[in-house]
């Protein structure tokens, strides 16, 4: 965007077309922002845009845009929610604020995160398929929403119920051996032991700064891998090279990293 001039000679229809496009641009950006949680950076143009609204827009018609309302301020984000027109915007601008969530804590939980972000897609491609209506659309919205906020998962086993970084490795475990496994219940008690196994061998080693260390991550990663031999690959005859097996206990440990500070 160049900067634009105002001269004493600029007549008043222009001036006015000048006015008109400019709050329109405001209005605009500030919608696309809070219905999208658009990233674009106006940072540049920030000084340009100001410099034309407070010369020749009154100060009553323009809305000050404030920061993003995080999803987990239930409050004030129902409350940002409520002022957006039609069930669709509302669903938009929810799928938008959990898709930001989403991928801000994507590390924390791999396989959780990218499921729910799946099925925000999926929501997202019916609607606009006309498989649902706007209803429907902002229903599924607000449902993935709230799964995603209490981190809830109706697959999960018992007894990783009250584990919440286990239930990140029972995910990646999921992930890593729905195409060596067909049996479901069978995967299932597969994800769940090594899940637990990843997170009894990570507590026992880690320590303040543990993360920094080069030693403590390898041990962690060969116990994993050597469980993952035994009682995964040898057991249930599976064909499991070294690489992989190596790529899943670094998984488990990167996760780690990033949950057992």
């Amino acid at each position: 965007m160049s900067s634009i001039e105002f001269h004493k000679s600029t007549p008043d229809k222009q001036l006015n077309r000048y006015k008109d496009d400019l709050a329109f641009f405001v209005k605009l950006r500030n919608s696309v922002i809070s219905r999208y949680s658009d990233k674009i950076d106006f940072k540049k143009y920030e000084g340009q845009i100001q410099k034309l609204i407070d010369t020749h827009i009154p100060t009553e018609g323009v809305v000050k845009l404030t920061d993003l309302v995080n999803i987990f301020d239930k409050e004030a984000f129902e409350q940002e929610v409520e002022k957006v027109v039609g069930k669709a915007a509302k669903a938009d601008m929810i799928a938008s604020r959990t898709s930001k969530h989403i991928s801000e804590k994507m590390d924390e939980d791999p396989a959780f995160y990218k499921r729910f972000s799946q099925l925000i897609k999926e929501a997202i491609d019916d609607y606009l398929q006309k498989r649902i209506n706007e209803a429907e659309y902002l229903k599924k919205m607000e449902e993935i929403m709230e799964a995603v906020l209490n981190k809830t998962d109706s697959e999960l086993p018992d007894s990783l119920k009250e584990k919440e970084v286990a239930r990140a490795f029972y995910g990646i475990s999921l992930e890593e051996f729905e195409s060596k496994i067909e049996d479901k219940a069978e995967l299932a008690m597969v994800s769940e032991g090594l899940a637990l196994k990843c997170d009894e061998i990570i507590q026992g080693l880690k320590k303040v700064d543990w993360s920094k260390s080069i030693d403590i991550p390898k041990k962690m990663i060969f116990l994993i891998g050597d469980y993952i031999i035994d009682e995964v690959r040898d057991k249930y005859e599976l064909k499991l090279s070294f690489k992989e097996i190596d790529k899943i206990a670094e998984r488990m440990v990167d996760v780690a990293k990033i949950r057992y500070k």
